[in-house]
């Protein structure tokens, strides 16, 4: 298991991180829009190529729970006391490679996906930061910049501490040892966290197959939580979760408001490969990527018969 931690303080923060983007062994940057697979896509590309895994979306899902617990909704005006909480929190990634649990049941991939939890202040948060009440603040929380400087300290610190063992790989000149290097998913990833990645992938879905996969991944999350007496279907889908047609129409609330942000708004970086995965199977744009990877790293490419 691999665990990865961030406890930051503005101070530490600034002196760490305002000069210059941190170097890595190899990065690679998803980034995307909302429900696009991305998290999903890292965690199985880092699981293939060996290296560490940073969820950085669920950074600022963690900040929108801080905001909903302490009754912080108005975050137009700066939001201090939730910045102040930001900068005064825990955040644990537990990334484990072992784990075999399935991709979401509309890819339909044989892949295992790596479980990742997500611990606040040493609380397992992993199920609450993706239940529908986070959903609907987290785009407003993300779009300030106070909060946003805050997220990149620690978005960046969890990157420092990414584990980059080295390991015996085939390459096109002979077996050599390669570091390994860190895979991180979000918005603004090649834009503004690691504008220098060697690799940049910006993935892409439609709305309506973006909103199949978060309404999937809604239940799932439920039937972990407490296993049905029927199985989850449209028809049956507890109240408090929304149907498919109003999470479509959320995801295209939450595009405008990514790609309108006044802070590190969601664009597609100069050099990124764009990578739309509506009708690709999972183990298609993994290996694509992974690949993609082994060659700029200058390794024997795996998956060339897909």
């Amino acid at each position: 298991m691999q665990c990865l931690r961030a406890t930051l303080c503005r101070r530490a923060t600034r002196h760490l991180f305002a000069s210059k983007p941190l170097a890595r062994d190899f990065t690679i940057a998803i980034d995307g829009p909302a429900a696009s697979g991305k998290s999903s896509t890292a965690r199985a590309v880092a699981l293939e190529l060996g290296f560490g895994y940073i969820d950085s979306g669920s950074i600022y899902r963690c900040a929108t729970l801080l905001a909903l617990r302490h009754d912080i909704t108005d975050i137009s005006a700066g939001a201090p006391d939730l910045i102040d909480l930001i900068n005064k929190a825990s955040v644990d990634i537990k990334f484990q490679p072992q784990s075999t649990r399935s991709a979401p049941n509309l890819i339909t991939g044989r892949l295992p996906v790596p479980d990742v939890r997500i611990l606040l202040n040493d609380e397992d948060v992993s199920e609450e930061i993706r239940k529908p009440d986070v959903n609907r603040l987290v785009a407003k929380v993300a779009s300030d910049g106070g909060v946003r400087s805050a997220v990149l300290g620690i978005q960046r610190a969890l990157a420092r501490a990414a584990e980059t063992r080295s390991k015996s790989v085939v390459g096109k000149e002979g077996v050599s040892s390669v570091p390994g290097g860190v895979v991180m998913d979000g918005r603004d990833i090649g834009t503004t966290i690691f504008p220098n990645a060697e690799l940049k992938i910006y993935l892409d879905a439609s709305a309506m197959a973006r909103a199949i996969r978060r309404w999937d991944e809604m239940n799932s999350s439920l039937k972990r939580a407490k296993p049905p007496a029927v199985p989850a279907t449209a028809e049956n889908t507890p109240a408090e979760y929304p149907s498919v047609e109003d999470i479509a129409r959320e995801l295209e609330e939450r595009d405008y408001a990514d790609i309108n942000r006044q802070h590190s708004p969601l664009r597609i970086a100069k050099d990124a490969i764009v990578i739309d995965n509506t009708s690709m199977t999972f183990e298609q744009q993994v290996y694509s990527i992974a690949d993609l990877a082994r060659d700029r790293m200058g390794l024997e490419r795996k998956h060339d018969d897909l």
